[in-house]
């Protein structure tokens, strides 16, 4: 560490600090800003003394339960980590909890640094750190108003890991994912099976299958792909229809997937061992989470038995499909931001019979302007919904129109665009053995934080 790199250190922590005693925010980001100002070079030789490496976790859904999933085994096989568990995942973000996990004379002490990366900031983050491998969870349509269109994304991705051919561990049933950067090293990890779902011709993505679905073509002649087994958006057993290239093979798999309301189980096989598997969060696409945890785990070298044992023992992060209690009621938070994620959310949703709905909707820059997403999100399936529910936020009239297009009796649909009211009127909904559930996008989620800790109640890693 140079002698400006431990100034950088030392006003990055006072600033996150300060930041905490006045009650002014998390001190996520603001720190790293500042930090960088000081020596541009701090997040280069602070992530350098990792011992054994730097993994990054990226994708469309799921970066910030991945990572949190990872970061259970990782410290269920002994391993001490640096991670930016707050979900800052931009450059300073990044910069920040490096700087919060320092010595105040720079020293890091961790075997690795496990950092949730935005899609967009991953080329900047592998310009600056030499990444052991890179995790891809999955890509959608997400923020077209930041991203464009998928290529987009794919692209930026493709960069970062080709900066240094970093190993990149894939998601095999994404065929937007695992055609990605065939001339670097990589590891493939997908479902199998789910029990009572056999093989069947199915769509192609030419706009006739699921509606969160997206189109993706093959990488070796152009053609578009079509699956035998589809788990949900593009996720499936895929293959090109004019010539034989095909989903590849993973070493990480899931087989009988059972998922259920509060959680899933599912046979895990990595290579030749085999386990049943416990993952705590409803929802397919959290065993997809957890597959990706589990392969850049087992890349490792942690062991079948470890991996399992983080996955059954995982604690939630901030507002991904975390359990709270509020007055006595049982209250469940996760975070919704595109159609492909919001559609999981409510399957999650419409699969639990007790449930009572919150749907919080804003539309500031750190949630993407263009809310048409909302239309391509799957919220026909709470049409046969009898209960009453809740929409809130700035676009709270605009989700209470989307209910009622998708079905929902417009009696049950109660529109409040104060947050905490809202909060207030779902509460006052839920009966005994019933849960709230609460669907908030990114500002929505950091308004609730503040509601709830004014009333005493904390949120994972606040």
């Amino acid at each position: 560490m140079d002698p400006s790199d431990t100034v950088a250190v030392v006003a990055g922590k006072f600033t996150a600090r300060a930041i905490r005693f006045m009650g002014a925010g998390l001190g996520s980001n603001l720190p790293g800003k500042l930090a960088r100002r000081f020596a541009p070079t701090v997040l280069t030789k602070l992530s350098e003394q990792a011992k054994s490496g730097v993994i990054a976790v990226t994708g469309t859904n799921g970066k910030s339960t991945t990572s949190g999933l990872l970061s259970s085994i990782l410290r269920a096989a002994g391993l001490e980590l640096v991670h930016n568990k707050q979900g800052a995942n931009l450059v300073a973000g990044i910069t920040a909890s490096l700087v919060e996990s320092a010595s105040w004379s720079g020293k890091l002490s961790a075997d690795y640094c496990l950092f949730e990366t935005d899609e967009a900031a991953l080329p900047l983050i592998a310009k600056e750190v030499k990444l052991s491998q890179v995790v891809v969870t999955n890509l959608f349509r997400d923020q077209l108003d930041r991203f464009g269109e998928l290529d987009t994304t794919a692209k930026l991705i493709s960069k970062g890991i080709l900066e240094n051919k970093t190993l990149a561990i894939l998601n095999a049933d994404d065929p937007n994912v695992s055609q990605l950067v065939p001339d670097c090293p990589r590891m493939f990890f997908g479902v199998e099976s789910i029990k009572g779902r056999e093989e069947k011709p199915a769509a192609t993505t030419d706009g006739m299958g699921p509606n969160s679905m997206e189109l993706s073509y093959c990488a070796q002649c152009g053609s578009e792909t079509a699956y035998t087994l589809v788990f949900y958006g593009q996720l499936g057993h895929w293959s090109c229809t004019k010539c034989d290239f095909k989903r590849p093979v993973p070493r990480i798999k899931a087989s009988d997937v059972e998922v259920g309301p509060t959680g899933s189980t599912f046979v895990l096989t990595i290579d030749d061992r085999q386990g049943d598997a416990v993952v705590p969060l409803p929802g397919m696409f959290n065993v997809y989470n957890a597959l990706a945890a589990a392969a850049s785990a087992a890349s490792l070298g942690v062991t079948i038995e470890t991996i399992r044992q983080g996955l059954k023992n995982y604690q939630t992060l901030f507002g991904r499909s975390e359990r709270i209690s509020i007055a006595g009621k049982s209250v469940l938070i996760q975070l919704i931001k595109n159609p492909a994620g919001a559609s999981q959310a409510i399957s999650a949703v419409a699969a639990d019979p007790s449930a009572r709905i919150l749907v919080a909707i804003n539309d500031n820059l750190a949630d993407g302007r263009d809310i048409s997403w909302l239309w391509d999100a799957d919220f026909e399936q709470l049409a046969g919904h009898a209960k009453k529910l809740v929409v809130s936020g700035q676009r709270a009239e605009d989700m209470a129109v989307r209910m009622k297009y998708a079905g929902v009796d417009q009696e049950n649909i109660h529109a409040e665009s104060k947050l905490d009211k809202a909060l207030d009127q779902a509460l006052d909904l839920v009966q005994s053995g019933e849960t709230l559930w609460i669907l908030p996008t990114y500002t929505c989620l950091l308004e609730m934080q503040k509601i709830l800790k004014a009333r005493g109640v904390s949120l994972a890693g606040t």
